[in-house]
């Protein structure tokens, strides 16, 4: 009624322009969030919508659906769940527990345990909190979570324990913040794509794992277990590199709600060097005919330019902490690439 047009890439997502004026509205049942370079739009639609619902105006934004949101004096937005971390710490029990330096054991997979546990609804329910906290603010626990919950039907005291670790290691690391403002000070797309080839001891399937960001900022991330079995690295790479440019489609997409236009190709990194060559050739060879055709959409994409793929090392892929287990050293460095970091930190690049 009020004339606003619903996103094609988030339904949650509404929006109204006038003029130069635009009003974004983000809807999840009854929390509502507004974002506006026009007081006068923000206020119309709070008294057309006062007039069918009774509202609460909460001011500026502090927190959203449990998410902690803080707005520093250098324009910095960022985002933690300190407070939903303490609750996950207290349910569990480990008040009094020392902290842990890594989520996961990095030798996880060699571990070998046949003790099961009799009752798995208390593992089910720390999960069930872990991911929430994972695919919201906290890039550097989404493999340690990821490869727990595959446990969830079946779990062992062990899987137990090292979903214990990742409180513990929460518990530690409760202070640090996901940056989502522009850092890079002109606008970018990019991402960061890697595959953690069967390592899964039962099935041999392998891990995706990407992170995309926006100018600067980390936006989007996710570890996935492949759903078929790779045959090499190079396919488990292409495969994880496939889920990575469908994301980084979708943010596109989202950006162009925003009028934000990128006219530059969105750039992946990638640190495999035969799966970067599998898209610049047209060609299926023996190797790769086996392949599903819904995966070489990458090359289309890169035909048209509106994807680059490059080579980074191993050691700068963001990516690597979302398919496998890392040491502590390891996972710290690459969440402060990924722009984890306490407040502190922000001041001094600032």
């Amino acid at each position: 009624e009020n004339n606003y047009v619903q996103s094609s890439s988030d339904q949650c997502l509404y929006y109204k322009t006038d003029q130069e004026n635009t009003n974004y509205v983000l809807i999840h049942v009854d929390d509502i969030l507004m974002a506006s370079n026009s007081e006068a739009m923000m206020t119309e639609l709070q008294v057309n919508m006062n007039r069918e619902f009774e509202l609460k105006d909460l001011g500026d934004v502090k927190i959203f659906l449990g998410i902690e949101i803080e707005k520093d004096e250098f324009g910095n937005f960022m985002i933690n769940q300190e407070k939903y971390i303490d609750e996950v710490v207290i349910k569990s029990g480990l008040e009094d527990s020392k902290f842990s330096k890594y989520p996961l054991d990095p030798g996880y997979e060699k571990l070998v345990c046949t003790e099961k546990l009799g009752d798995n609804k208390e593992y089910q329910k720390l999960i069930g909190m872990l991911l929430y906290i994972s695919t919201n603010t906290r890039p550097d626990i989404s493999a340690s979570v990821s490869i727990l919950s595959q446990k969830i039907k079946d779990p062992t005291k062990i899987d137990l324990n090292e979903v214990k670790r990742i409180i513990k290691y929460l518990k530690g690391t409760k202070n640090l913040k996901l940056r989502l403002s522009n850092k890079a000070g002109n606008l970018s797309l990019h991402g960061y794509s890697d595959a953690n080839w069967a390592e899964n001891k039962v099935n041999r399937k392998s891990n995706s794992g990407y992170i995309c960001l926006v100018n600067g900022g980390t936006v989007n991330w996710a570890c996935r277990r492949q759903d078929c079995v790779s045959l090499s690295s190079t396919e488990a790479e292409y495969i994880a590199l496939a889920e990575t440019v469908k994301d980084m489609m979708w943010i596109r997409n989202i950006c162009k709600d925003f009028k934000i236009v990128n006219q530059e190709p969105v750039k992946i990194y990638e640190d495999n060097q035969s799966c970067i060559k599998m898209t610049e050739n047209l060609k299926f060879s023996n190797r790769t005919k086996h392949i599903d055709t819904k995966y070489h959409f990458i090359k289309d994409l890169r035909e048209k330019k509106e994807v680059i793929v490059e080579y980074c090392s191993t050691n700068d892929n963001i990516a690597d902490m979302l398919t496998k287990p890392l040491t502590g050293e390891r996972i710290k460095k690459l969440r402060e690439a990924a722009n984890l970091q306490n407040k502190y930190s922000f001041e001094e690049e600032c």
